[in-house]
């Protein structure tokens, strides 16, 4: 199997944000990223975007589509499914379209993955610090924060930050982690890490959290705040599904 990394990139009406330019630019220059698009059921111009795109760049970016949208979860694990089956990638990972965590961000991650070869799964965090560039608005930071320590204490996962969108796994990691479908449409990225940790009793060390150096918040977020108020429910309901 040659060393190879796919990221999945799930998409809902993103004809006006997505950037097109800079996937040409970065598929170019990496021989060895390749990228799995899945038009979650988009009612503008997203899936004749993405059927440009994989034209462009035949065996190297692959178009899924279905009709209705089914969640950011679902269109994940429908990407990384399809891309599991074809048995040609090492490394498989996803990442928002709007590229709020740059391409370069995912190289990094990536060689992060490659290099360790005890990590099963790499996830990009959103630190501020000094001699970096992370813009984030500072209520989404501050509710960031509260979210994080609910979820520490409620499953005793010391992840910093869970929510980032950039998350790249072991082709077995991944497996484990998308083989059923997710309780959540948002939180999946939570669901994520319970069940590498019910899996593995020593997960901190197979899971590793780096912090980006350069991420950029895009605005238009596809979370409202009717789904803010269905997280509790969702988190009970995980609660009870996962505890150990």
């Amino acid at each position: 199997m040659q060393e190879r990394t796919c990221i999945v990139i799930p998409c809902y009406n993103e004809s006006e944000r997505f950037k097109t330019d800079a996937f040409v630019r970065f598929l170019k220059r990496e021989p060895d990223i390749d990228f799995c698009c899945v038009n979650d059921g988009s009612t503008d111009g997203t899936r004749d975007m993405i059927e440009r795109l994989s034209r462009e760049f035949p065996g190297r970016v692959y178009g899924v589509s279905y009709e209705c949208n089914r969640g950011k979860a679902e269109a994940v694990r429908t990407g990384v499914l399809r891309m599991l089956a074809l048995k040609q990638y090492r490394r498989i990972g996803f990442a928002d379209a709007d590229l709020a965590t740059p391409l370069e961000e995912i190289r990094r991650l990536a060689d992060v993955l490659e290099n360790e070869e005890r990590i099963g799964m790499v996830m990009g965090s959103r630190i501020q610090r000094m001699g970096v560039q992370i813009e984030r608005r500072l209520l989404r930071h501050y509710m960031g924060r509260l979210f994080a320590t609910v979820i520490a204490v409620l499953f005793r996962l010391n992840a910093y930050d869970t929510q980032c969108g950039a998350k790249i796994f072991r082709c077995d990691m991944a497996e484990l982690a998308f083989e059923r479908p997710f309780l959540s449409k948002w939180l999946f990225d939570v669901e994520i890490l319970l069940r590498i940790r019910n899996s593995y009793p020593d997960y901190n060390s197979v899971i590793c959290e780096v912090p980006l150096n350069v991420w950029q918040e895009q605005g238009d977020s596809r979370i409202r705040f009717v789904h803010l108020w269905s997280m509790p429910v969702q988190l009970w309901k995980m609660y009870f599904r996962y505890k150990i």
